[in-house]
């Protein structure tokens, strides 16, 4: 998607400070999530949104997998509520404000592309 910068995927939600695969497995309350870094002037949040909604069907699931949007301010926060009142999917979507984020170990980073896989 053009204005992406750069992706990393990783575990939040939880409270252990050091999460692992395994802990998170275990389920020390954390769930896999990507962090996206993008540029605004390329992409809106509003774009990334609709990316998210529709490239997916989020259904009920552990905490580990479940399907979730941690915002980081007031105004997608905003954005959030609204995409979600408009998505049939919106009662397996959690909306919460961002926790900490921990880097997940190297060998999930870009996992897709070191697996040869497709996601489309």
């Amino acid at each position: 998607m053009p204005g992406i910068i750069g992706t990393k995927v990783g575990y939040t939600g939880g409270k252990n400070p050091q999460p692992s695969y395994e802990s998170v497995c275990g389920g020390d309350g954390h769930t896999e999530a990507i962090q996206i870094e993008y540029d605004p002037n390329q992409v809106s949040y509003e774009q990334l949104l609709d990316e998210f909604m529709t490239g997916h069907q989020p259904t009920p699931t552990k905490t580990q997998y479940k399907s979730a949007i941690w915002y980081h301010n007031e105004e997608q926060k905003k954005i959030v509520e609204a995409q979600l009142e408009a998505s049939p999917a919106a009662r397996f979507v959690d909306m919460d404000e961002a926790k900490d984020w921990h880097d997940a170990e190297e060998y999930h980073q870009k996992y897709y592309d070191k697996s040869n896989c497709s996601v489309m």
